[in-house]
């Protein structure tokens, strides 16, 4: 079953003889329960795609059908609440709120959306994800692997359509990054999630079902 499906996808800058082609015709589609990393260089339009795909960002034009709702047809309160209970993010800074501990920043977006808090569920993402000790703890007591890992369960908890990590290990050290990559692709599995990884990174991408690669706006 496909989870994603993008059509002659473009984003523009500028006019005229100013105009820059962030995204130049982009048509892929993903599969249910795949890891798939999507690859490019700096202005590449990787972050592009993936800010569009996660309703972060607006498209020129094209359509983006994500688990069978076209994004591009949403209006902005519409696409806020979609982005809510339907996409997962983890991001390469984290995004940690400070002041709460492991357990409040995991369950956080189900809070702000005023969902039920499956205990069982989450209890599962934070015993899969070596966790349960840490529970407690503020974000500043823990290592960078240790609050990506967090972030990985926060975006696990909403049981989304996609979960979208954005340079994951981007501060991360060498045999962390491989850490917190192997956890990823094994959620991914464990809890049958679809995950779009971006990375500049060729031999962490190899870990994953599928490469994409873009240059240029364009798939290549």
């Amino acid at each position: 079953m496909k989870i994603l499906q993008i059509t002659n996808l473009k984003k523009c800058y500028g006019s005229g003889e100013n105009v820059v082609k962030a995204l130049d015709g982009i048509t892929m589609s993903i599969q249910q329960g795949s890891f798939v990393a999507i690859v490019g260089a700096s202005g590449s339009g990787k972050t592009t795609l993936i800010n569009i795909i996660g309703g972060l960002d607006q498209a020129t034009s094209g359509k983006v059908v994500v688990n069978n709702i076209d994004l591009t047809t949403l209006a902005k309160d519409e696409l806020t609440i979609f982005r809510r209970r339907n996409i997962g993010f983890v991001f390469q800074n984290y995004n940690l709120i400070p002041i709460l501990n492991v357990y409040e920043n995991i369950v956080l977006p189900l809070e702000l959306d005023g969902d039920f808090v499956d205990e069982n569920y989450v209890n599962k993402v934070i015993n899969v994800l070596g966790l349960r000790n840490k529970i407690y703890c503020l974000s500043n007591q823990l290592s960078g692997g240790q609050q990506q890992r967090v972030a990985i369960a926060r975006a696990l908890v909403t049981k989304p359509s996609i979960i979208l990590a954005d340079e994951p290990t981007g501060n991360l050290d060498t045999k962390t990054s491989c850490d917190v990559l192997g956890l990823l692709k094994n959620t991914s599995k464990e809890f049958g999630q679809t995950v779009v990884m971006i990375t500049h990174n060729n031999e962490q991408a190899n870990l994953a079902d599928e490469i994409i690669r873009i240059e240029d706006g364009k798939i290549v």
